[in-house]
């Protein structure tokens, strides 16, 4: 079964969604605090762990965000999307 993750981040906060199909399976939210690295990569390990899916079931990676590419969190978010589809690929 094929599963995404959607995050979308603000200039005042990120949430980042597992999806099955267009369901939302679970989410979490954070503050914007400088630390987008830390705080998807605990947020993608939280998701995976409470709905109990396996991290080969998760296909797609997406981002939404209106704030402008060249802030820190949105170039860290999109580099950890672009490896998480890399390796999708590669299962």
């Amino acid at each position: 079964m094929d599963h995404a993750f959607r995050l979308e981040i603000g200039r005042k906060g990120s949430k980042l969604a597992l999806l099955d199909g267009e369901r939302v399976v679970s989410s979490r939210e954070w503050p914007e605090a400088r630390d987008m690295g830390q705080q998807l990569f605990e947020a993608i390990d939280g998701l995976l762990r409470e709905s109990g899916v396996a991290s080969t079931d998760v296909t797609h990676f997406t981002i939404e965000t209106d704030i402008p590419e060249s802030f820190t969190s949105v170039r860290i978010a999109q580099s950890v999307a672009k490896a998480w589809e890399y390796g999708a690929k590669a299962d």
